[in-house]
């Protein structure tokens, strides 16, 4: 109850003030006069009018609401004449409704009748099995252990909506043995490797697990022969930097030499590999291994115990790898004392050329070796099959370095064509030997027959193979001019040949060799200080490492290194790029290429350079600083990370 005093002229003032704090009506309120209302003479008031009202509270009947339950196992539910509760079946149990099973979510009708009970317990029986792989180097136990699982009903309180899920109990069974599994392996023939822990610890699995009971050990690779340079073989001298940024070559020796007697290389023997051993025990034969095919170029002889290779002049060892051959030679030096210029004329050269001197307007410097310009480069052009050092700057001027690809490149395809009509060839004189009994001289005069007739594009392949070694010589290896010699004396010379068809298969490997990618082991690279308005072209890397390149045009087949500026100009790199700052405040354009896969690099660029990462393009719209720029394959994009 709720009651207040309430003050009024009149009683019947003081009775509506108090029912307006009450907020209630006059029937809902019981009323007591405290005191009347006086007045004196002429109308005055001597005192109020008080009452006290008193409301009394009145109890509301609860609000029905439908609800189920349940409790030790049985179901209770209660209606109203608005609400229905709902019930959910789930997992491990059975829902009844007046005699008949029901799934999923119903509705609970006045009258029903609902049994719950728990599903019967379950056993599922143990599943094992031993495979092997298909190289029998692996043995795999996968074992599914026996289980049993009790479900129980739980209370549930009292809701409009419940979902019931039995609680379940599961218990793992260990029902098989070890001797159980020992015995597989023995019907499996698996003798090797087994690991006794592993088979235990997965008998012990209380769920489905899969263990490597049993493992082979493969075969350990030997090595094949291989030559051992001993000068020339360490590339970590680097030359000394100035404090200017530009590069002091003379502190070391940039082009290795050896003199005559000078032991260049020694030739290791193959080391045999160790056989493995299936996990069935028959053993696994390692791969066999084989010696190095050593070819003696010009200056150099070797050792009478066969063990090294021994310079026989002055110059520079190389050594150049086809499959299993090496060819080892030395490379003589051309040291040019002075400016390269008109008095001197174009210098070519068969091997290193040293330039203690500039290289002037309209002069070219060929080399078979490398070439070294101790100071500029001015308007001219250097070709090198190997490395170019350039100490000072290189200004209007073309450096390419690698072997003249696309000399090289036409005598393959010639020397595959060869190939295929020599094979034809060999193929036609076995068929007609075995036909008939035939003398040496008759051999002789059938391959002529049939280079006449039926082959006579062969001969027109090695006449045009002679005629581009006679014009390219001075820019080729020795190996493709003996080539054109050993095509020349088997196949345009009428001398018998006594070793047929052997000097023939001999020949035919040799092409083969020579046709695979030479793999230089001294790599190739142009490294100059500072370059204007060129053309660079590298098959290895190229590192400028001095204030920096402005408008140039650079090609490297390996990783492209600017540690100044890269300013204007295009530059694509095979194994990716490294610049301090690219591009100008000015946005001149400047263009930055690399492979899908491989990565940018740069310090600080400038608005308005261009990044091509494969075969999207990225222009940079402010200048940042610290970019690392790849590709991202799953966005299939261009990203960028901090560095």
């Amino acid at each position: 109850m709720k009651s207040v005093i309430a003050k009024g002229s009149t009683v019947d003032e003081a009775i509506r003030l108090g029912l307006a704090q009450l907020q209630a009506t006059r029937e809902e309120v019981t009323i007591e006069i405290v005191q009347h209302e006086k007045k004196r003479l002429f109308g005055l008031m001597s005192q109020e009018a008080v009452v006290k009202l008193t409301k009394a509270s009145i109890e509301k009947p609860p609000k029905q609401e439908a609800k189920v339950w349940l409790k030790d196992g049985k179901l209770f539910y209660e209606c109203t004449a608005l609400e229905k509760p709902m019930i959910t079946k789930g997992l491990g149990l059975k829902l009844f409704r007046n005699g008949e099973e029901v799934e999923g979510t119903v509705t609970i009708e006045e009258g029903d009748e609902w049994e719950v009970c728990a599903e019967d317990e379950e056993r599922t029986n143990a599943v094992w099995d031993v495979a092997l792989d298909a190289q029998k180097m692996q043995a795999i136990l996968t074992i599914e252990p026996a289980v049993r699982r009790r479900y129980a009903l739980p209370d549930y309180p009292p809701a409009k909506h419940i979902r019931l899920q039995a609680e379940v109990d599961v218990q793992v069974d260990q029902t098989i043995a070890y001797e159980d599994v020992k015995d597989k392996l023995q019907q499996l023939h698996i003798v090797y490797g087994v690991k006794e822990e592993n088979i235990k610890e997965a008998l012990q699995a209380k769920e489905k697990v899969s263990v490597i009971i049993a493992e082979g050990t493969p075969p350990q690779e030997g090595k094949n022969g291989w030559i051992e340079l001993k000068i020339g073989a360490d590339q970590s001298k680097k030359p000394k930097m100035r404090q200017d940024g530009t590069v002091d070559y003379r502190e070391t020796e940039v082009i290795s030499s050896a003199q005559a007697g000078d032991i260049v290389a020694v030739i290791h023997p193959p080391e045999p590999g160790i056989p493995g051993k299936r996990i069935t025990g028959d053993p696994i034969p390692a791969r066999d291994t084989f010696p190095v095919h050593v070819q003696l170029g010009n200056g150099v002889t070797m050792s009478d115990d066969e063990s090294c290779l021994i310079a026989t002049q002055p110059g520079r060892p190389q050594v150049v790898k086809r499959g299993r051959s090496v060819v080892v030679s030395m490379i003589p030096k051309l040291v040019h004392r002075g400016d390269v210029d008109l008095s001197t004329g174009n210098i070519r050269f068969k091997g290193d050329v040293e330039i203690i001197g500039n290289i002037q307007d309209g002069m070219e410097v060929e080399a078979i070796g490398s070439v070294v310009v101790s100071e500029n480069v001015n308007r001219a052009k250097i070709q090198a099959q190997q490395s170019v050092y350039i100490y000072r700057n290189l200004i209007n001027g073309e450096v390419v370095s690698g072997e003249p690809k696309v000399i090289i490149a036409e005598l393959t395809a010639l020397l595959g064509n060869i190939r295929e009509g020599l094979t034809k060839m060999m193929a036609a004189i076995r068929q007609l030997t075995w036909q008939s009994k035939l003398q040496e001289h008759d051999i002789t005069l059938i391959k002529r027959r049939l280079l006449e007739t039926k082959f006579r594009p062969l001969i027109d392949a090695v006449k045009q193979y002679e005629a581009i070694c006679e014009e390219k010589k001075e820019r080729l290896d020795e190996s493709w001019l003996q080539m054109g010699k050993k095509l020349h004396s088997s196949l345009l010379l009428d001398t018998a040949d006594v070793r047929f068809p052997n000097s023939l298969v001999d020949l035919l490997c040799g092409m083969d060799e020579l046709m695979q990618p030479p793999e230089q082991m001294q790599p190739n690279v142009i490294q100059l200080s500072y370059a204007l308005h060129s053309t660079i072209h590298s098959s290895g890397d190229v590192i400028v490492s001095g204030k920096g390149c402005y408008n140039c045009n650079i090609y490297a087949g390996g990783i492209l290194t600017v540690h100044g500026v890269l300013r204007g100009g295009e530059v694509y790199a095979q194994k990716g790029i490294r610049v301090k700052e690219a591009g100008s405040s000015s946005a001149v354009k400047t263009v930055l290429a690399v492979p899908q896969g491989e990565t940018i690099h740069i310090d600080r660029v400038w608005e308005g350079t261009v990044l091509h990462i494969g075969t999207k393009v990225y222009k940079f719209i402010e200048p940042k600083r610290n970019v690392c720029a790849r590709w991202d394959e799953e966005a299939a994009a261009i990203r960028f990370d901090n560095y």
